[in-house]
């Protein structure tokens, strides 16, 4: 009878407070799930300020590749020209290449820019 009563003493000292623990973890929000939650909230601000720069960068940055494009096509057609006519200079031919290098990092920032924003929307697509 003894034993009994002990027994039942030890599961009302154990069972009501891990009982009481668990329904108050149960009912609200944990410490850790409010930090998660606004981590979550501060990833999508993030993402969302990250998109609209990228959008502002590749408009820019696709103002300054047409700009750049123009430029080169007519001085790839005005050094063709001087090439036939066996009157190109060197410092004709240095402009050239030194504009073409500079097109094809335009043109290589545009890309990044436009991979970078598609990434974003994949991003947001998956939440």
């Amino acid at each position: 009878m003894r034993n009994k009563i002990i027994a039942q003493d030890m599961r009302r000292t154990i069972f009501f407070p891990l009982l009481a623990i668990l329904i108050l973890t149960a009912c609200g929000e944990t410490k850790t799930r409010k930090e998660i939650n606004r981590r979550k909230a501060a990833l999508v601000e993030k993402q969302e300020t990250e998109l609209k720069k990228a959008q502002a960068e590749l408009w820019k940055t696709d103002s300054l590749l047409q700009l750049t494009n123009q430029k080169f096509d007519s001085l790839t057609k005005e050094v063709e020209l001087h090439k036939q006519a066996l009157k190109a200079t060197p410092e004709e031919l240095t402009a050239l290449t030194q504009l073409r290098i500079k097109r094809d990092s335009i043109r290589t920032q545009y890309e990044a820019l436009g991979l970078k924003i598609r990434y974003i929307h994949k991003k947001q697509k998956e939440k």
